[in-house]
């Protein structure tokens, strides 16, 4: 028991410094509606195919990840991704379904991927990452470690995660929908570059669609 004492400090310690010491109750949405034109603009993306626009926005900045998750995600090694799906078919409904969100980096190898390829994680997922797993006897005792402030926020950026997240949609005509992917970096804090392949299946005739839109993260 006394040999596992400080790596848990360890833990408590590096868990606080990635949620901070200061959490609203309630953190800010975010939609493609909020945007304004500035810096974070220049770096969305578009891809279009079969009357399916969808456009991806990196969260690579420190400020903005904070405002919206209350985290240094990529300081974590999370990488977050805003997505809008847009169907201006006029006769195509289409499942979008967020395992068939795949990204892949070239020439890096992630603990995610096979051959480069890595599938969105669940929010749940995404916490665990930063160590920071909320739920199960096996991480209580790092909970144990934190402030009850600390084990707060804690609960406050993995209820972002999850509420945050894209969710699998049947998108009639005319219809959209929006949300966030996570990722696991293929190394903490450092720029990567690829392609995110976002596939939906035509509900009519079970074809897919799938589109490619590149990626350049670039953490600040």
């Amino acid at each position: 028991m006394n040999v596992k004492t400080p790596s848990l400090t360890l833990a408590s310690v590096a868990l606080a410094s990635l949620i901070g010491c200061s959490t609203p109750e309630r953190l800010p949405e975010y939609s493609s509606a909020a945007r304004t034109g500035g810096p974070a603009d220049s770096t969305i993306k578009s891809a279009e195919s079969n009357g399916v626009v969808v456009s991806v926005e990196p969260f690579a900045d420190k400020a903005r990840c904070e405002t919206y998750f209350a985290i240094n995600a990529p300081a974590a090694g999370i990488a977050i991704f805003h997505v809008r799906v847009e169907n201006h078919s006029p006769d195509i409904t289409w499942l979008l379904s967020k395992a068939q969100c795949r990204l892949r980096v070239s020439g890096q190898n992630s603990s995610l991927a096979q051959a480069n390829t890595s599938q969105s994680t669940s929010s749940g997922q995404a916490m665990a990452m930063t160590g920071a797993v909320l739920m199960g006897a096996v991480t209580m005792p790092v909970l144990i470690g934190l402030g009850g402030h600390q084990i707060k926020h804690a609960t406050t950026v993995q209820r972002n995660f999850t509420e945050k997240e894209l969710l699998d949609r049947t998108l009639p005509p005319g219809d959209a929908t929006e949300g966030f992917l996570y990722y696991q970096m293929p190394q903490k804090g450092s720029p990567f570059h690829g392609t995110l392949d976002v596939s939906l299946v035509n509900i009519a005739n079970q074809q897919n669609n799938t589109l490619q839109i590149p990626i350049d993260y670039e953490p600040q």
